[in-house]
């Protein structure tokens, strides 16, 4: 066989590229009329679930970069979705969702929900599964 063949039908990058960018498209397109992004609704989430975000923590919980969360944070505090206050001792920033994050995330949630019913429907219950448990077992192993 030669290379370039084997290329074309094995490689796990152009796999892995080929399904994240239609997923991410997917999710983009769902979540458009609310004015997030999916690594936007993807730190709001992750800013929920923590008890206390900031921007370490965070990077840790989403597997995003700092820079990348610093760029995404910028238009999520113009738009009066995050804000930013300095913890207690004044070595970290503490970042929260304000009243407006709140009714985004809610209304992301919505889309959300849509993109993801759709996806299922799309992929089918077997698949789905087995994306899934494929999909996490992968993060375990490279989390580890």
């Amino acid at each position: 066989m030669e290379c370039h063949y084997e290329v074309a039908e094995h490689c796990m990058f152009n796999k892995t590229r080929m399904v994240s960018r239609y997923i991410t498209n997917h999710y983009t397109k769902a979540l458009k009329e609310t004015g997030l992004t999916p690594v936007q609704y993807a730190m709001m989430t992750a800013i929920k679930l923590l008890e206390e975000a900031n921007i370490n923590n965070l990077s840790s919980a989403t597997q995003i970069d700092r820079t990348t969360i610093n760029r995404n944070l910028k238009p999520l505090i113009r738009d009066d979705r995050v804000y930013i206050k300095e913890s207690e001792d004044r070595r970290q920033r503490i970042i929260s969702l304000t009243k407006a994050g709140e009714e985004s995330y809610k209304k992301g949630y919505e889309k959300w929900k849509e993109a993801q019913d759709a996806l299922y429907t799309k992929l089918g219950k077997e698949n789905w599964e087995a994306l899934n448990g494929v999909l996490d077992n992968t993060l375990k192993i490279i989390n580890s």
